[in-house]
This record gives structure tokens, sequence and C-alpha cells, in this order.
């Protein structure tokens, strides 16, 4: 017993170690960033022949105008704008009216909060020259065409960008979320799908043994579902304050204000997320409750009508994600976005979820059965959570594919952007995950049949060596799905490929003719 504990130790600072490093790895490279600001007109820092009369500018996805503002202030901080912010070009362009300018040093503060949840900022200047000033090379300019800037005045501003708000507080949230909706999914499916079949067609026990085993799996994924659904409603309140930070740059203490969280969640599309998420949650909690009484009133019941609701709830709980992050920003473009997204986290829910609950509930439940009997379950339990995992990464490959098809431009993007190198640690530590699937499937699996053709002269320890090499296994392998969750939670804040600086490069800049005319 001591040895099996300093395993499990060994095991757990093992898991604790990956989790650090992946961490300080993806620190170390990671941008994040999302609506990008394209041009400006005026240009940074450019100087005017000519006062303009609107600020426009174009960035690289769709925004919404409820939280989306540019302020123009002169030399002395008074706002020399018009007040009446707009959207454009198919809400890629913000824009806002301005004063009569006089010559001078003006500056443009900008907020934008694109569809996928994320709000950038920044500032630069521009310059209205004195009338009379010559243009470049003695040539006429066009009214409001830049020329090349003077040096600037010590200490004035110069284009910036940010992103408002503390990702990486919002990936560990996130994570948090895809761990609870994981185990909370994959529990639901786990019973329905693989343990109550793997009972009925067992010949190996009485139908009292079955009840037995199956009300000892049905408490404890009825614990882990309060739990997960618990944690579900911390990190639900969290990541709306954490918004609403974000969306209005304030603490985080501010942005517990009832007005603001209020105007996050009727004027922003975080909202809709958010809300379908809250609704599945009380649904879950109504259905958790009564499973909970089922288990404990009639143990021996047909529940399986139940089980089946649950997992038809957990499936629309995990349609939210959806309305956030890349999936809802490249809906216009690619019809399928939300629909491969919402796949993509179901399926992952009854594989890596289904993980969970072969690390954390087959052992309690098969613990009330003699080594004979453990053998005969785990002999069936295999082959049928085999076919739903292979059924899932199929599902989930077919899935990222076309999700990396919407996210990635070029094949060498994955390894020249931040989005595409931690697309590829996601998929190195999915590849491990496959083939410890595969050890159990034509490995443990057929050690398995190999016991029960021999029962008679079986050891007394071989049953319990071949479960203890199983559920060894399936640590391991639920080990690397919280880190591929780990993975997939800092990818949502990540800019995309599509969108990343170096593939803009790539393509040519509009003239300034060209610009002009976009005017």
């Amino acid at each position: 017993m001591n040895l099996l504990s300093k395993r499990a130790g060994r095991e757990r600072r093992l898991v604790a170690g990956l989790v650090l490093i992946l961490v300080l790895v993806l620190y170390s490279s990671v941008a994040f960033a999302h609506a990008k600001l394209l041009r400006s007109q005026p240009e940074a820092n450019a100087t005017l022949k000519q006062a303009p009369k609107t600020v426009e500018l174009w960035f690289s996805e769709e925004l919404e105008q409820s939280a989306s503002t540019i302020i123009v202030t002169d030399q002395n901080g008074k706002h020399v704008d018009k007040n009446n912010v707009s959207l454009g070009e198919g809400n890629k362009k913000l824009q806002i009216d301005v004063e009569e300018l006089g010559p001078g040093t003006y500056t443009v503060e900008w907020k934008a909060l694109s569809t996928d949840g994320h709000t950038m900022k920044g500032k630069f200047t521009f310059t209205v020259a004195p009338a009379g000033t010559q243009a470049a090379a003695g040539q006429p300019r066009q009214a409001g065409q830049a020329q090349p800037s003077p040096p600037q005045p010590s200490g004035s501003p110069t284009e910036s960008m940010q992103e408002s708000g503390t990702s990486w507080t919002q990936s560990v949230v996130r994570w948090f979320k895809y761990l609870a909706m994981m185990l909370l999914v994959g529990g639901f499916a786990f019973h329905a799908l693989v343990l109550s079949p793997s009972l009925r067609q067992s010949r190996s026990m009485n139908n009292a043994q079955k009840a037995v085993v199956e009300t000892v799996s049905a408490r404890r994924i009825v614990l882990f579902s309060w739990l997960s659904l618990a944690l579900l409603i911390i990190v639900s309140f969290v990541e709306l304050v954490l918004q609403a930070a974000t969306v209005f740059d304030k603490s985080f203490g501010e942005a517990l204000s009832p007005t603001l969280l209020n105007q996050v969640i009727t004027q922003t599309g975080f909202g809709l997320s958010w809300c379908l998420q809250v609704w599945a949650i009380i649904v879950l909690l109504v259905i958790v409750f009564y499973l909970s009484r089922l288990t404990k009133r009639e143990p021996t019941g047909n529940h399986r009508l139940w089980w089946w609701v649950a997992l038809a709830s957990g499936a629309v709980l995990l349609l939210a994600p959806g309305f956030t992050g890349h999936a809802v920003a490249a809906s216009k473009e690619f019809p399928f976005a939300i629909g491969t997204d919402w796949l993509h986290l179901l399926a992952g829910g009854f594989w890596v979820g289904g993980l969970f609950h072969l690390a954390l509930t087959l052992p309690a439940s098969l613990s009330v059965l003699e080594g004979r009997h453990r053998l005969h379950v785990l002999h069936r339990v295999i082959p049928l959570f085999t076919r739903l995992a292979i059924a899932s990464t199929i599902l989930i490959v077919l899935t990222g594919l076309y999700n990396s098809w919407m996210h990635v431009d070029r094949f060498g993007e994955l390894w020249t952007t931040s989005y595409g190198e931690t697309l590829l640690l996601k998929v190195l530590l999915v590849v491990p995950m496959i083939v410890l699937g595969g050890i159990n499937t034509f490995v443990i699996h057929p050690r398995a049949s190999r016991l029960i053709e021999r029962e008679e002269s079986v050891e007394d320890g071989e049953p319990a060596n071949l479960s203890r090499s199983f559920y060894r296994s399936v640590r391991v392998e639920a080990a690397l799905g919280v880190l591929v969750l780990l993975v997939a939670a800092i990818l949502v804040f990540l800019q995309p490929a599509r969108e990343h600086p170096m593939s803009r490069d790539s393509h040519s800049e509009p003239t300034t003719e060209a610009r002009m005319a976009m005017r």
C-alpha cells in the first residue's frame, strides 16, 4: 500500500511539473491579441496640410459598437471630437467626426471590442501643419494627405497598442471551465454509453452485484457533477467580472458594479454566451438534484432516461463557449464555425471527460467486487470506451482540421506564429493520448481476454496487476488531457495566424492614392 501511494504521489508531482513547464514555455512565447488596427486615416505621426473632418480606423475583425470608442484631444487635453462614433464597412471600420481643427498636434485614443469578446486599445498622434507649409519636394498635396512628420516633442505619445484586461487570468478561468465541463459531460456519457452497457452485457455477475456497482458509480458521478457545477457557477461569475473589467478598463473590484455587469450582459455579444451557459447550468442543477434523489431512494431502479436527459443538457452547455472567441468572429466567413467548435468540445467531453471517470469513478465502482468479477467488467469496459474514444477522436480530427483551416492561412504559420506553435503543441499532446489508448486496446484488453479464458488457472495477483497497469495508463492519458485543455484555453485568447502581422506583411499595402480614394 505504501508503494502504491508513493507511486501515485510521484505521478501527481510529474503532472504538476508538466503543467508548470507548459505554462512557463507558453508564457515566454505567447502574445495575446485579436482585433488588430490595420491602418488609420490620418496615419500615426503624420503631418497634414489640411485638417481632417473625420478620424477613421480599420481593424482586422468585426467590432461591437457598444464598447468601441475613439477620443480625439488637442495639446491641452480638450476633446475636439463630436462624440458620434460609428461603424462602417462591415463593422470593421471605426470612425468619428471632429471639430474644425487648427494647427497643432492631436492625440487619438481608441478602444475596440471585437465580436469574439476581446478588447484592444491604442493611442497615436497626428499634426496639422500651419497654413503655408510646403509639401515635401515642393509638390502640392491633396487635402488631408499625410507627409513625413517633423521630430516629435519629447514625451509626445506615439502609436501604441495593447490588450485591455488580463488575458492570462482569463485563460486560467477558461481552463477551469473546460475541466468542469469535461468532467460533467464525461460523467453522463461514461455512465450512459460505457459502464451501464458493460454491466448489462456481463454474464459473470448476478443482478444484485450489477445493481451495487451501478449504484456506486451513479452516486460517484453525481458527486463529481455537483463539484463540476459548483466550479462552473464560480467560473461564470468570475469570467463575467473579468469581461466587464476588460471592456470598461476597470479593476476587478470596480468591475463588480451591477451597472457594468448588466451592460456586459445586455449590450455585448458576450452576454448571449454567458446567459446560455447560466441557463444550462440551472437546468443541470435541477437534473443532478433529481438524479441524486433517485439514486438514494431507488438505488436499483432504472434511471436510464434521466442519464440521457442529463447528457443532452450537458451538450447544450457546451454550445456556450462557441459564442465567444474565434468561432463567432469567423462565423460570417465560415458558416459552420460555431457548429464545428461545439462538436469539437462535445467529442472532447466524451473522450477526455470519459478518461477522467475511467480514472476517478471506475476503480471505486469496481472495488465492491472480487478480482474475477472486476476483470470481467474491465474486459467489457475497455472495448466500449475504445469505440467511443475512436469516434470522438475522428470527430476531433475532422473539426480540428476545419478550425485550423479557418485560423491558419498557410502551413508554414504553424511554426512562425504564436497561434500556430500553440496549436502544434496541442496536437503533440494528443498523439501520446492516442498511443496510450492503443496500448489499452491492443495490449491490456487481449491480456484480460486470455486471463478470462484460463480463469481456473489464473493466479490471485494477475487480475490485480492487470488492473493496475490499465489504471496507470488511464491516469497518464487523463493527465495529458488536462494539459490539452490548458493549451485549448490559451488558444482562445491568442491572435489567429490568419491575422498575424507576419501574414499581413506578405500582402501588398494599399497605396496613398488608394487610401485617399477609400475616404
